[in-house]
């Protein structure tokens, strides 16, 4: 090849290189700086929500199957005064419904709608579905006395299997376990 073509060919590819690694090189910048470690906004999230003091140390991060339990935890925590937080979800004919539940003295106190992919879930926000959970002991709260949300059956069917996954792991591994609250 005759070197006078060449010569600006390769100087267009090293322009192209050096233009490359600049901007990987600011992305990456760009990352390091913005990142937000999802496992750390999810404990954060668990301490705003809940109403703890103290901090929350993860103790499963992975979905996790609960035998008799048609739904699925996501993400178990507890607190150092002793709340106990979980994200779980429930599927219905529609979608997955997550929730956010809260435990403290072996009674859920407060239910907070995650994601969801079902229409229907938001009406499970109509005031009075989740109340029905609150307050009772645990070893004896049956999800299946549970009224659904009029309009949102497969929703609420969908939340009360997250639930039975809470109360089942609960009363098994937590009530009954090393993580006693």
């Amino acid at each position: 090849m005759d070197r006078a073509k060449v010569m600006p060919m390769l100087k267009g590819v090293l322009v192209l290189a050096v233009i490359a690694l600049c901007s990987g090189l600011l992305l990456g910048a760009f990352n390091i700086l913005t990142y937000v470690d999802p496992l750390q906004s999810t404990l954060d999230g668990f301490r705003e929500d809940s109403g703890a003091a103290g901090e929350f140390t993860m103790l499963l991060d992975e979905d996790t199957a609960v035998e008799g339990s048609e739904g699925v935890i996501k993400y178990y925590a507890v607190s150092t005064d002793d709340y106990h937080a979980f994200l779980a979800s429930g599927k219905s004919s529609y979608g997955e419904v997550q929730l956010y539940i809260y435990i403290k003295d072996a009674q859920i106190y407060k239910i907070v709608l995650g994601d969801f992919n079902d229409d229907f879930a938001p009406n499970l926000n109509n005031g009075t579905f989740f109340k029905q959970f609150y307050g009772i002991d645990l070893s004896k709260l049956d999800v299946s006395d549970v009224d659904a949300v009029a309009n949102a059956t497969n929703s609420s069917n969908a939340a009360k299997k997250a639930v039975d996954a809470v109360v089942q792991y609960y009363n098994t591994n937590v009530a009954g376990g090393e993580n006693n609250g």
